[in-house]
C-alpha cells in the first residue's frame, strides 16, 4: 500500500516546502503560471489597473494577485481551435490580382484579412468560455491536479450565513458557521501522494490565510482529505519548553507507581493542560485605613520557574500560529470578514490603511464589514503518552468525552507531535524499496525502536457509509436530541458497540477505514490539522513493528525478542492534541461529565461564547484577537482589551471553580464505570 510510505522529495512551493515525491505536478504548474501570465499581459492589457480588490488578476505574479494555483486556465478539453477537416475539392480559389484592378485588388485583400481576423476573434472568445467554464466548474485546484481528488466535486458555500437548520442533516449547522460535511460528493479516491507535509518558512501573496500560513491549495487539500500536516510553526524555544514541561507532567504521574498497569490506552491523559502553570490569585493579608487593602501572593505560591515551564501548553494552544491555520480552515476568517475577496494581501488597501492611521484619520475598512461575533475558541485540550501497551482505541471519531459539543459543529483538532515518531519506512505492504527514499537521518537506535503514533483515514469525513460508523461507535450523532438523563440512561440507549471496537463489531466498515489509512514521517513539533470527523486511531509498538518488518517470519521471530526489549526500555511517546471549535459551538444537553456543566447544570446546551460569558473562561478565546500581553502578567493596566478581561477570570477559574467540578467529575466517571462492569464492559 502506498499509502503507508512516507514522502521524501523536496519541492519548493513558495513560503513552503511540499515534501512529497510528487515534482511533476509542480513543475507543470510553474509553466503554467508562466504561460497564463504571458497570455493574461497579451489579453487584458487594457484591464483597470486599480481594481485591486478582485477576486482574479490579469498578472498573477503581482503582489495584489489571487495565487494563480486556483484553477488550471488552459485546462480547455476539447476546445475549437479553428482548425477544420478541409475537402481537396473545396480548395480556395486565389483571386489572380494581377488580372484585376488595384482598387479591387486591395478589397479582396482587405475581405481575406477581415474573414480572417474575425475567425482568430471567434477562437479568442471561444477559448475565453472555456476559460471560464473551467475556472467555475473546479474551483479552487489543488497544486497536483484534479485528477487525484475525484470528479465532479463542487465549491462548498461558506457565507451562507443566515440559512435554516436541515433537522434532517447533522451536518446542517445553519447559523453563521457552515460545515464541511454538508454533502456527499461520490466515493472519495486517495490522493497520489498523500503523505506530503508543508514547511512554514515566510509569507508570500499567495499564502495569504491564516497569516500568510494557508494558501487555497491546501485548504482545498484539508477539506478534500480531511488533513494537513505542517512543519516549523512552533518555535525550538517552545518545543524545549514543552520537552521539559510534558517530561514534569509525566514525573508526577509516574512518582510512587512502582507497578505498571496494563491494558490502558494510554500511559498518560492529562485534561485541561492549557490551565497547568496558572499561580494562585493574591490574597489580601493586612488593611490600612488610609491605602485600603494591601494583598500579596500567598507565601510559597507566588509565580516560579515550575509554572513558567508548564505554561507552555497554554502558549502554544492560544499564542502560537496554530489557531491562525485552525481558524482560515474552518473558514471562520472569510466568514468575519464578509467574503473570501476581503482576505487578500492588498497593497493598495495597506498603503491606504497606514497613510490614514499616520494622518489621524480612521481607515473605513476598505468596505469590509468585520463580524466580531465570529470568533475561535479551544473545546478541548489533552496531553498524552503512549507507552508499548498493546491495547489502543481502534478507528474512531472523539465522542462527548473529548470533544464537547453537538454533532453539528464542525470543529479541527491541532496533534502536536512531541518526539520524533519515524514512519515505518519498509512497511510490509510497501511497494518502493527503503533504498529509493532519501531518509532524513536517523540513529540505529531510532531503526531498531518501535514508535507509538497516529494514522488517520483519508476521507473518512466525506464517506457515504460513514453514518454506519458513527452507529456503530456510537458516537456523538447518536446523541438523543435531550440528552441522557442519568448514568444508568446513558449505558442503556447508547447506541452501538463502544467508542473504540469497530474492527469486531462492523469488520466490513474497519477494512474500507484500513484501505485509506496514512501514517505520517512526524518529527518532534509537527502539526497535524484534521477535520473533527476523520476517523483517527492510535498505532500501537506492536502494530509499527509489523509494518516495518519485510523479512520473513523465522526473521521476525529472531528479532521479535530484540524489539520487544527495546520498547519496553523506550522512552514514552508524547503528542498534545488541541481541540478548536467557533464559539457558537454547543455544549451537549443532559447527563455528562463535562466540567463547565457540573460547575453549572445550566451551561448544557449553551453555546461556548454563553457559557464563557455567564461561568468564566473554559473554553478561551484564541482567534481572532491577539492579546498584547500574555495571560496572567501585568493585568490592570490601561490598554487591555476584552480578551484580557476574559483571561483574568482564569485564575479564579482553575483554583475555585475547576476543583469542585473535578471532584464531581469523578464521582460520575466512576459511577459509569461500576454500571459497566455490572453489565460485563462495552
Amino acid at each position: 500500500m502506498r499509502n503507508t510510505m512516507t514522502d521524501q522529495h523536496v519541492v519548493g512551493h513558495d513560503d513552503y516546502e511540499i515534501v512529497g515525491e510528487n515534482n511533476l505536478y509542480d513543475f507543470e504548474d510553474e509553466m503554467m503560471e508562466e504561460l497564463y501570465s504571458e497570455r493574461s499581459i497579451e489579453n487584458y492589457s487594457s484591464s483597470d489597473e486599480d481594481d485591486s480588490n478582485s477576486s482574479s488578476s490579469s498578472n498573477p505574479e503581482s503582489e495584489e494577485s489571487e495565487d494563480a494555483s486556483n484553477a488550471d486556465p488552459y485546462n480547455e478539453g476539447d476546445a475549437d481551435y479553428g482548425y477544420h477537416e478541409v475537402d481537396d475539392d473545396q480548395l480556395f480559389e486565389v483571386p489572380d490580382f494581377g488580372a484585376q484592378t488595384p482598387k479591387k485588388s486591395l478589397r479582396m485583400i482587405i475581405l481575406v484579412l477581415s474573414t480572417l481576423l474575425a475567425l482568430l476573434t471567434a477562437n479568442l472568445v471561444h477559448q475565453l468560455l472555456q476559460l471560464s467554464n473551467a475556472t467555475r466548474s473546479n474551483g479552487p485546484l489543488s497544486l497536483n491536479g484534479d485528477d487525484e481528488i475525484g470528479q465532479n466535486i463542487g465549491t462548498n458555500s461558506h457565507t451562507d450565513i443566515d440559512r435554516e437548520v436541515d433537522e434532517n442533516d447533522p451536518y446542517d449547522i445553519g447559523g453563521n458557521v457552515s460545515s464541511n460535511n454538508l454533502h456527499d460528493y461520490g466515493e472519495y479516491q486517495m490522493p497520489q501522494y498523500p503523505t506530503r507535509i508543508y514547511t512554514h518558512t515566510s509569507l508570500s501573496s499567495k499564502n495569504y490565510r491564516a497569516g500568510g500560513i494557508l494558501s487555497d491549495e491546501m485548504l482545498h487539500r484539508f477539506e478534500e482529505d480531511g488533513v494537513i500536516v505542517i512543519r516549523n510553526l512552533i518555535s525550538p524555544k517552545l518545543l524545549d519548553r514543552l520537552d521539559i514541561a510534558s517530561q514534569m507532567i509525566i514525573d508526577g504521574q509516574d512518582e510512587g507507581n512502582t507497578k505498571k498497569k496494563r491494558g490502558k490506552q494510554f500511559h498518560l491523559v492529562k485534561n485541561g493542560a492549557i490551565f497547568l502553570g496558572v499561580p494562585p490569585p493574591k490574597a489580601c493579608i493586612s488593611r490600612d485605613e488610609n491605602k485600603g487593602d494591601t494583598c500579596d501572593a500567598k507565601i510559597g505560591t507566588d509565580d516560579d520557574d515550575d509554572n513558567t515551564i508548564l505554561s507552555s501548553f497554554r502558549d502554544l494552544a492560544m499564542y502560537s500560529k496554530i489557531p491562525r491555520v485552525a481558524a482560515s480552515l474552518l473558514r471562520l476568517d472569510e466568514l468575519r470578514m464578509g467574503g473570501e475577496e476581503y482576505l487578500q494581501h492588498n497593497r493598495r488597501r495597506r498603503q491606504k490603511k497606514n497613510s490614514e492611521r499616520t494622518k489621524g484619520e480612521q481607515f473605513d475598512g476598505g468596505g469590509v464589514n468585520v463580524d466580531d461575533s465570529i470568533n475561535l475558541r479551544i473545546c478541548r485540550d489533552i496531553f498524552l503518552t503512549k507507552d508499548d501497551d498493546d491495547y489502543a482505541c481502534g478507528w474512531h471519531v472523539d465522542d462527548t468525552g473529548f470533544w464537547p459539543s453537538i454533532a453539528s459543529d464542525p470543529g479541527v483538532n491541532a496533534w502536536v507531535a512531541l518526539d520524533d515518531m519515524p514512519a515505518p519506512w519498509a512497511g510490509a505492504d510497501s511497494e518502493v524499496a527503503m533504498s529509493d527514499f532519501t531518509a532524513r537521518p536517523s540513529s540505529q537506535e531510532e531503526q531498531d525502536m518501535p514508535v507509538a503514533t497516529f494514522a488517520l483515514s483519508f476521507g473518512s469525513h466525506r464517506m457515504s457509509w460513514r453514518h454506519q460508523a458513527y452507529q456503530v461507535t456510537g458516537s456523538t450523532h447518536t446523541l438523543p436530541p435531550e440528552g441522557y438523563r442519568s448514568a444508568a440512561d446513558l449505558i442503556e440507549r447508547r447506541s452501538g458497540s463502544g467508542t473504540c471496537n469497530i474492527q469486531t463489531s462492523a469488520p466490513d466498515l474497519y477494512e474500507k477505514l484500513e484501505k485509506n489509512k496514512v501514517v505520517y514521517d512526524l518529527r518532534k513539533g509537527d502539526v497535524i490539522f484534521h477535520d473533527r470527523w476523520v476517523f483517527h486511531r492510535t498505532l500501537t509498538m506492536n502494530e509499527y513493528e509489523k509494518m516495518a518488518r519485510k523479512n520473513s517470519a523465522e526473521e521476525h521471530d529472531k528479532d521479535k525478542e530484540k524489539m520487544q526489549q527495546a520498547s519496553h526500555n523506550s522512552k514514552i511517546f508524547r503528542r498534545y492534541s488541541i481541540r478548536y471549535a467557533p464559539g457558537t459551538a454547543v455544549v451537549p444537553p443532559g447527563w455528562g461529565v463535562e466540567l463547565s456543566v457540573l460547575h453549572d447544570k445550566d451551561n448544557a446546551n449553551r453555546t461556548l461564547d454563553d457559557i464563557v460569558d455567564r461561568s468564566g473562561p473554559w473554553y478561551p478565546k484564541v482567534w481572532p484577537h491577539v492579546l498584547k500581553r500574555k495571560p496572567l502578567q501585568n493585568l490592570g493596566t490601561p490598554g487591555e482589551d476584552e480578551s484580557e478581561e476574559e483571561i483574568k477570570g482564569i485564575t479564579e477559574l482553575v483554583h475555585n471553580k475547576m476543583p469542585k467540578a473535578e471532584e464531581l467529575q469523578k464521582k460520575r466517571k466512576k459511577e459509569i464505570q461500576q454500571l459497566l462492569s455490572q453489565r460485563g464492559g462495552r
